[in-house]
């Protein structure tokens, strides 16, 4: 982990969020955080270098691509829990996969841990075509036999996206505005890209090489003038196709190594209310509703990251007290498998 000065880590934050779409976005994020341009991009091609950050490009929204994911839960053996896991990892469409228990460095009966419960350990998202991921799923299903695969899409999203600020190692996490078009997005609209901007996409999805006219360069490459690039990306961003074209850190490289999945149970009637209350702690990067499963019996689903275990399972207990919230379960990520970006089209 870096030292960071005030400027740099303000910066940092910034880029997360995502970069104007301007002519000079680099200079503009130097503005707001006393930096001059070269310093911002030094600081961009330092973090790639050196590995704590996987890629700048761009994050597109799934759904609207006409894409499907889910989150999906295993349990599995600890001898086959590698070579199951190989078996995951290897799909194009796992984009993130875990083994997601508890430390034994943690008192088992502290609040959120196993207390002798047994949970699915092996925990990944897999995301295709809307057309072809029940094909996937199967067939992932039939390479990991005998072991079952529990799919757990998201039924409500409270929370998505997060922003590492190193100056706290808390969360700075904004919610994107809802774009005009938010009602028909909701019911599940998608947009149809002719295949010239399929191939945009496929371009912009990839680690973007940085500078001063940072669009005029991507615009060239794909055969299109700077303000009609950028024209399509203010469209795509205002009605929720992209989210942003910015920085992508690996947590754990910058110092946010203990990473934990916390989920309890509430009456289906009060979802909303409770999703909201954990979604609005500053410290939650996602927060979701779940389906409930017999065998995982939760509704509420959020990710918090702290530098260690215990600090983890303190927020844990914590986020749970101050939301009025009981008897959840904790599942932290003790091996990382895979953590990729989503490649479409």
């Amino acid at each position: 982990m870096a030292d960071w000065n005030e400027q740099e880590a303000a910066a940092l934050v910034e880029l997360q969020r995502g970069i104007p779409l301007s002519e000079r976005p680099f200079e503009e994020v130097g503005k707001t955080c006393g930096l001059s341009e070269e310093a911002v991009l030094a600081l961009v091609r330092r973090l790639l270098a050196s590995g704590d950050a996987r890629r700048f490009g761009a994050v597109f929204d799934a759904r609207r691509l006409g894409y499907r994911s889910a989150l999906c839960a295993m349990r599995i053996p600890r001898e086959r829990l590698a070579e199951t896991a190989a078996k995951v990892a290897s799909l194009r469409g796992v984009t993130h996969a875990y083994e997601r228990g508890w430390p034994a460095e943690l008192p088992p009966d502290s609040p959120g841990g196993p207390a002798g419960r047994v949970w699915p350990n092996l925990w990944f998202t897999l995301a295709a075509p809307s057309a072809t991921f029940a094909q996937e799923l199967d067939a992932l299903r039939a390479a990991c036999e005998p072991y079952c695969i529990d799919e757990l899409p998201a039924l409500r999203r409270f929370k998505i996206d997060v922003v590492f600020d190193v100056r706290t190692r808390d969360r700075d996490e904004r919610v994107e505005p809802r774009p005009r078009t938010a009602q028909a997005l909701e019911q599940g609209a998608v947009y149809l890209l002719d295949a010239g901007q399929q191939a945009l996409v496929r371009r912009l999805e990839g680690d973007l090489p940085v500078g001063g006219r940072f669009f005029e360069g991507l615009a060239a490459a794909a055969g299109m003038g700077e303000g009609e690039l950028l024209k399509q990306l203010r469209e795509w961003q205002s009605t929720g196709v992209m989210r942003r074209i910015g920085l992508l850190l690996r947590h754990r490289e910058i110092g946010f190594k203990a990473n934990g999945m916390c989920c309890w149970d509430v009456p289906q009637a009060d979802v909303l209310e409770y999703g909201r209350r954990v979604a609005a702690f500053p410290e939650v990067t996602h927060c979701y509703e779940r389906p409930w499963l017999e065998k995982f019996p939760f509704r509420v689903y959020a990710m918090i990251h702290t530098p260690t275990w215990v600090g983890t399972q303190a927020l844990f207990e914590r986020i749970s007290r101050e939301a009025g919230l009981s008897g959840g379960q904790l599942l932290l990520s003790v091996t990382e498998f895979k953590k990729t970006s989503m490649q479409f089209f």
